[in-house]
């Protein structure tokens, strides 16, 4: 089965036009949901991090694929899972003090993806991000739904922009996610 690259570039966005329903075709830097972290990585090299109150998740990051399209990549896989598969993979790019043309990157993207999509449900939204508990850092998202049948929206481009306290910590950024149903349940209900 062919697969599908998302690959973001700073002023050009490419999404195969081979179209397909199933999640485990959609790659970011040639990895895709459903893949092991260890086909990636050593078992050694996988720094498991808990950012969430439940711990069922875990997130790691890595700059191993570091490339034109993104900064990093960051996955999520089971805590309890010995072959680390991958559940929610996440293109990360980050922009220093220059919000507007990641809002700008992310409508291109958008669009990109949706001109190429035979079945699509949009829903676009903005908010208060979850991490900030004054409320003072806040997202812009558009989320893609690749299946009738799906729970969830599975692919999802947001922009995060936030608070000056919190910008001494993180920087904003673009961030490219494809994610099972499964895990964005657990995200909606159970992570904070």
């Amino acid at each position: 089965m062919k697969k599908i690259f998302i690959i973001v570039f700073l002023t050009l966005s490419f999404f195969s036009r081979s179209l397909t329903s199933e999640l485990s075709d959609y790659e970011i830097e040639g990895i895709s949901v459903g893949d092991s972290l260890l086909v990636f990585f050593e078992e050694s090299e996988i720094k498991k991090n808990f950012f969430y109150k439940n711990k069922k998740y875990f997130a790691f990051s890595s700059t191993k694929y570091k490339s034109e399209s993104y900064d990093g990549i960051q996955f999520h896989a089971k805590s309890d899972d010995k072959k680390y598969k991958i559940v929610s993979i996440e293109g990360i790019k980050t922009f220093e003090n220059n919000f507007n043309e990641c809002l700008k990157l992310k409508d291109k993207i958008v669009k990109d993806i949706l001109e190429d999509l035979d079945y699509k449900k949009v829903h676009i939204d903005k908010g208060d991000h979850d991490f900030d508990s004054t409320g003072n850092s806040k997202y812009y998202r558009t989320s893609i739904m690749l299946k009738p049948n799906a729970k969830y929206y599975s692919l999802s481009i947001s922009c995060t922009n936030w608070s000056k306290e919190l910008e001494e910590k993180f920087s904003d950024k673009l961030k490219v996610s494809i994610s099972t149903d499964e895990f964005s349940d657990y995200m909606n209900k159970e992570a904070y």
